[in-house]
């Protein structure tokens, strides 16, 4: 937590009220997202036990599942729902013309969005795709392939929530904590409840934090999911779960009704708290670099699409080597890009990283506008130079690459940073977007007194190049040891 987090937490604690943190909407928000309520059994950590999810406020579907039995009815209502709102996602496509490194191909308008409470019920998401994905397909069951698609499906959204600015499956908690800071302690932010309380509190409540105490209140307050209350289980579950199992089959759909009505009545209050929720993240304006992250976002979902489409195999429990690798490299620069771009984008992500040293703003004092170097080859290249002078610590080292809000085009390279008693002078030189030498951009090009605020630029981080499947060996998921190409075999042996 940054000084400046710190410090807004401290404030909403002595007055009582909320903070704000950001001034836009990073994340994409659709207009007709699916949001998604779960609960789990006490027992498997993927056994469902209720669902609730829809796409309006006023119509929520519910599935539950029988306390006994096979859960596969409930789990077949639950692929077709969610398979159907992706298949909505996928009627029409955009044509994407060729570039230097791919192909011209389609790519869909639109992708899926679901809106769950919290990290808990995406963790239960991806319990469920991990046993739903490697279920055997049974022809001879309809419901089994249809399960095993959706098994595939919360693996692909599970697995999109560890990348930063991806809004495929979002945690309802994380997205109001990206531009609300509470009062209380960031585990007591995880429930829905109380940190909606804290940011939107009633008329009748004086303050945020009066709000959070009456939504604790033992009495009234439901989890959230996937995990019940336990005063829940004991006095209202148990009493049901006994009665099924010691009921004869006839009065057993009775007791499953009292059940439905039972959990409806446990979901409801943070059904209407998420569709609360949603109506306040609409209500922010939308960051520049939100559209071309979800650009992005219907680009992987129209390659999953097509990998879905022609082979269809489910991603392996683990990762090989070099899959790995490439997934954490994928998941670094997605980190690197985000805070980039929402620093770029938003002042208030600019204030707190200036007090983490990962952004300073300073005063230019000096300006070198006739330096020219020659590169490898002798061609004189124009790399005009300044210097500014900034009282912000300074944690990066000469070489960085960085950018400015006001001139989103420029990127500066920092050259020399010297540390003198109350100030911190750094050198920076820039090399894109100043044009050339007899047709300056002038906007780039900074005058003496011009206060500047520059951050870490969203391309400074470069992805790895990792060799091909064919050129990797066996032990990192490579061609299989015994694995021959043809191509190579002797001349005597064909």
């Amino acid at each position: 937590m940054s000084q400046l987090s710190s410090l807004l937490r401290m404030r909403a604690a002595a007055t009582g009220n909320v903070q704000r943190t950001s001034r836009l909407r990073h994340l994409h928000l659709s207009d007709q997202p699916l949001m998604l309520l779960a609960l789990k059994s006490t027992g498997p950590a993927a056994r469902p036990l209720a669902v609730m999810l829809g796409t309006a406020p006023h119509r929520p579907q519910l599935l539950v599942a029988p306390p006994w039995g096979s859960t596969l009815p409930v789990l077949a209502a639950l692929a077709d729902t969610v398979t159907t709102y992706i298949d909505t996602r996928r009627q029409h496509t955009e044509h994407l013309p060729a570039t230097a490194n791919k192909p011209a191909r389609h790519r869909y308008t639109d992708a899926p969005q679901i809106l769950v409470p919290n990290p808990q019920t995406v963790q239960h998401l991806k319990d469920l795709g991990d046993d739903l994905r490697f279920r055997t397909v049974d022809d001879q069951t309809p419901a089994s392939r249809p399960v095993q698609r959706l098994g595939h499906w919360l693996t692909y959204l599970a697995d999109r929530t560890d990348i930063p600015g991806s809004a495929a499956l979002v945690p309802m908690t994380d997205f109001l904590g990206m531009h609300w800071i509470t009062g209380q302690s960031p585990l007591e932010d995880e429930d829905l409840a109380t940190l909606l309380a804290w940011i939107d509190p009633p008329l009748h409540a004086t303050s945020g934090r009066d709000a959070a105490h009456q939504a604790e209140d033992p009495t009234t307050h439901r989890s959230a999911g996937p995990a019940t209350d336990a005063a829940f289980d004991n006095d209202q579950l148990a009493p049901l779960f006994h009665a099924f199992a010691q009921a004869e089959e006839g009065n057993q759909a009775r007791i499953l009704h009292e059940l439905e009505r039972l959990l409806a009545a446990y979901l409801q209050p943070t059904w209407d708290r998420m569709w609360q929720a949603y109506g306040l993240l609409q209500a922010l304006p939308e960051a520049r670099g939100t559209a071309r992250r979800w650009d992005h976002e219907r680009t992987v979902f129209s390659d999953e699409c097509s990998h879905l489409a022609r082979d269809g195999r489910p991603r392996p429990a683990r990762d090989q080597a070099v899959a790995a690798a490439v997934r954490l490299a994928q998941t670094e620069h997605a980190v690197a890009t985000f805070a980039a771009e929402r620093a770029a984008d938003d002042p208030f992500v600019r204030a707190e990283l200036r007090t983490t040293g990962e952004a300073f703003g300073g005063t230019v004092t000096a300006t070198d506008f006739e330096r020219v170097v020659h590169g490898p080859t002798g061609r004189a290249r124009w790399r005009p130079r300044f210097t500014l002078s900034t009282t912000d610590p300074v944690h990066m080292e000469p070489g960085q690459l960085m950018a400015c809000h006001l001139r989103r085009n420029a990127r500066y390279r920092l050259c020399e940073i010297t540390y003198e008693d109350d100030t911190t002078l750094v050198e920076l030189e820039i090399t894109a977007g100043m044009g050339r030498v007899i047709s300056p951009t002038h906007a780039v090009l900074p005058e003496a007194g011009d206060f500047l605020v520059l951050t870490q630029a969203p391309d400074h981080y470069q992805l790895p190049e990792f060799p091909a499947r064919e050129h990797t060996p066996w032990t990192h998921g490579g061609p299989p040891r015994d694995h021959r190409d043809d191509s190579d075999g002797d001349e005597s042996e064909k």
